[in-house]
């Protein structure tokens, strides 16, 4: 049980101190407590706790996202990154005037009843029929079920950069078929850009393969920490909703001061300093350090780096999809954590998710988990 945070370290309630490199589950880009952020919300605790219409910080975290995503022109805040996606494809819908979506095995959109459908238990079956799920990054796969389905579709939703299954980057030229196959049969391309969006690059995965969906979900770093969610994309979609159009969203925390507070600040310090370059030097030096210990103990590992978001599975095989996931060795995974955690850091407890490096890490944190881990290599090969 964690009690506390500060920059790039965490503290338990037994009072133990960890590097973390869960961040927030990718939410804490500036790490715990940065000064900007914290100031932000030391003056909007001055004006209230809930105004309950629109205010002055929500107006311009919207121009921050536009400014910074060309894809985007109009932006509507929500509480969450699951409202987010539940919106985006509320308005594809009605936007098409069809039914059916496509998703992608091993990408998670939140846990709305349209995109878990084939994921949980409580679905009704008129749902379920209606979304498509596919392998992700599996070029056949999209091609076909285009060709058979493609002018039902309201939309496709995926993750441009899979996080939910760890780290996971499409072929460059997938999704550039995606989106000319989305053109081609009327379909709206959402990005699920919760994790991706302003981790990875200021415009997110949308800027860095160059590929520009007709919807964007954001969530994570936008809030500063702060529960938020936000889709944005072109008038022509966005207008559909209320109370301009007739796709009703409503919510009584979306955009709430706090959260729009701490996401102006964080957008506003990356938009000023410019991160990315540092975080790439530090990830990739972390990522390097772990694939040679892992080689050095002749441990068979695949390290997925995307920006500062990066898995190491236990594989000799590539790892292209969840069904690879699954065949990892992720008892060696969860041996690999357990080590870690006693040379304290803190690492996600599942292949199936990110770790996280942030502005508040240094390269003397990424040399302790290098170390640490040579341990747990030196382990697993002992048996």
């Amino acid at each position: 049980m964690l009690v506390s945070g500060r920059k790039a370290e965490v503290v338990d309630a037994a009072g133990g101190t960890f590097v973390d490199f869960i961040m927030g589950w990718g939410a804490l880009l500036l790490g715990h407590q940065p000064s900007a952020v914290l100031q932000a919300l030391r003056e909007a605790l001055r004006h209230g706790t809930l105004l309950g219409l629109t205010h002055p910080a929500e107006v311009e975290l919207a121009r921050l996202i536009a400014q910074a995503v060309p894809s985007v022109e109009q932006v509507r805040f929500t509480a969450s990154g699951t409202e987010a996606c539940v919106t985006a494809v509320k308005l594809a819908r009605a936007h098409t005037g069809r039914a059916t979506i496509l998703t992608f095995e091993g990408c998670y959109h939140g846990h709305a009843e349209s995109v878990m459908a084939h994921g949980s238990a409580g679905i009704p079956g008129v749902l379920a029929r209606e979304t498509l799920r596919i392998p992700y990054d599996d070029l056949d796969a999209l091609e076909t079920t285009m060709r058979r389905a493609g002018d039902r579709l309201a939309c496709v939703i995926i993750e441009p950069v899979a996080a939910n299954m760890g780290v996971i980057a499409p072929r460059p030229a997938y999704l550039a078929r995606l989106r000319e196959l989305t053109r081609h049969y009327g379909a709206v391309l959402i990005f699920d850009e919760v994790v991706t969006g302003f981790r990875v690059g200021l415009s997110g995965a949308q800027g860095l393969f160059g590929v520009r969906p007709d919807l964007t979900t954001f969530g994570k770093i936008i809030g500063g920490g702060f529960p938020i969610g936000a889709v944005g994309g072109g008038r022509a979609i966005m207008r559909r909703l209320a109370p301009e159009g007739d796709v009703y969203h409503g919510g009584t925390f979306a955009g709430h001061p706090w959260s729009m507070a701490a996401g102006v600040a964080t957008l506003s310090a990356v938009m000023t300093r410019a991160p990315y370059e540092g975080l790439e030097t530090l990830s990739q030096r972390l990522a390097e350090g772990l694939q040679e210990a892992a080689h050095a103990h002749a441990i068979a590992v695949q390290i997925h780096r995307v920006g500062s978001m990066m898995t190491i599975f236990f594989s000799s095989k590539p790892v292209r999809n969840v069904d690879d996931v699954k065949a990892s060795r992720r008892d060696q995974f969860a041996r690999w954590v357990a080590v870690l955690r006693e040379q304290g850091i803190l690492m996600p407890p599942s292949p199936y998710e990110a770790m996280f490096v942030s502005t508040a890490h240094t390269a003397l944190h990424v040399k302790r988990c290098v170390d640490a881990s040579r341990e747990a290599f030196r382990s697993l090969a002992d048996g």
